[in-house]
């Protein structure tokens, strides 16, 4: 990966401003965003029929890859990473890491307002170095509800409700750990995706952590008083 220049201005590469509405372009991101907690709502609430909450949820899981990265690759060069917010003359953006993709996928530039730069970079940084415990911690719990849901729609047992409390205590903590970025990771200018960056580019990773912290906090709550009752710890 060539080491240039970061601190780049975003005009010097980006399209003109005015070639897509913010408001329009913002509107279009939190309904893109309102899918996630529809696919949690059909995984983890799993309403009846659960086999077609399941596709349902498979279904929109899948789906809305093609239609979020689209999106992000149309904004990107015009709004912040961090606080979603679309650059002007009087609030310029600028280069503020280089974030290299899986496969052959291409690195991205990732621009941020100039107060943003390092928060974005100690995110990317932190996500990239605890990406392993990230990805088991919530990769893992959604492979073993998602079965779950799979054997109790086969008529194969019922373990949804305890699949269902690992993956809200699992996920609850994974996304706390990742949190923790903006202020323990060490700011750098290249770093490695550890999740697809499209989603950020939804409401901004600002906006999309403090969302996950408040849920989070809940689903902490709701998986851990789940499994002290189930060891008597708690009545």
């Amino acid at each position: 990966m060539s080491e240039r220049r970061l601190n780049t201005p975003a005009s010097s590469t980006a399209p003109a401003a005015s070639t897509i509405a913010p408001r329009r372009a913002t509107v279009l991101g939190v309904v893109l965003f309102l899918f996630i907690p529809v696919v949690l709502v059909l995984f983890v609430a799993h309403p009846a029929p659960v086999a077609g909450s399941l596709a349902a949820g498979l279904l929109l899981m899948v789906g809305h890859r093609f239609l979020a990265r689209p999106y992000m690759l149309a904004t990107r060069p015009h709004k912040c990473i961090w606080c979603n917010r679309f650059f002007s003359e009087r609030r310029p953006g600028q280069l503020a890491l280089v974030l290299a993709q899986g496969g052959d996928a291409p690195a991205l530039d990732l621009l941020a307002c100039a107060a943003h730069v390092d928060p974005a970079r100690r995110f990317f940084a932190f996500v990239e170095r605890c990406r392993q415990p990230l990805r088991i911690g919530i990769g893992l719990p959604l492979g073993l509800l998602l079965g779950s849901l799979v054997a109790f729609s086969a008529g194969l047992g019922d373990r949804t409700e305890s699949a269902t409390a690992l993956f809200r205590l699992a996920v609850g903590l994974s996304v706390h750990l990742a949190a923790l970025g903006p202020w323990l990771g060490a700011p750098r200018e290249h770093s490695r995706a550890a999740f697809p960056v499209h989603n950020f580019y939804l409401l901004g990773v600002r906006a999309i952590l403090w969302i996950f912290r408040l849920v989070g906090i809940w689903w902490i709550v709701a998986g851990g008083s789940y499994w002290l009752k189930a060891a008597g710890l708690l009545q």
